[in-house]
């Protein structure tokens, strides 16, 4: 039998984000995407920045988005750099339009410092899961050992005697 105390082995791993900030921060990237989408105000050349950036913008949304829900560990820092994408389209927005760029900038940059805390929250889980990866990989693992082989020259030991006539495995007494 073996006993483990507290101090023994790894340690239990710190505390992760949690399943709700993510899904908050997911949520508040969709609504800000469909409310950026919903019209546009811009002149061409304006827009052609936004759209460049809008692409890489969605695709990286739906990225962080998928992320966030599955709980990947980069998700959080992923929509820090979707969010600051879309914090640049809010003010290239505002140019034309300044309270819809203001709210797209403030809901985007909302989104970055959330992320920003999560991807915070997530460093010392990551900094544990990679202390323990190197633990276990530097264990060298035991390697397993031959049967043992009988040796042909030896004499087979006499059966034990029974006492009471009882049968046993090397036969009857």
């Amino acid at each position: 039998m073996v006993a483990w105390t507290e101090h023994d082995g790894l340690g239990p791993p710190p505390r992760g984000p949690g399943r709700v900030a993510p899904l908050v921060l997911a949520s508040t990237l969709a609504i800000i995407l469909t409310a950026m989408m919903s019209y546009d105000t811009l002149c061409s050349e304006h827009r052609s920045w936004v759209v460049l950036l809008g692409v890489l913008g969605f695709m990286g949304t739906a990225a962080a988005i998928v992320g966030l829900v599955q709980a990947r560990a980069l998700a959080p820092l992923l929509t820090v750099f979707v969010s600051l994408m879309g914090v640049s389209i809010g003010l290239i927005d505002a140019v034309h339009d300044p309270a819809r760029g203001q709210l797209i900038a403030l809901g985007f940059g909302v989104a970055a410092g959330l992320g920003a805390v999560l991807t915070a929250r997530s460093v010392p889980l990551a900094l544990w899961d990679r202390r323990v990866r190197r633990r276990l990989a530097s264990e060298p693992e035991a390697e397993p050992q031959p049967a043992p082989v009988p040796d042909p020259s030896a004499v087979p030991a006499p059966p034990a005697p029974v006492a009471d006539g009882e049968r046993t495995p090397s036969g009857p007494g």
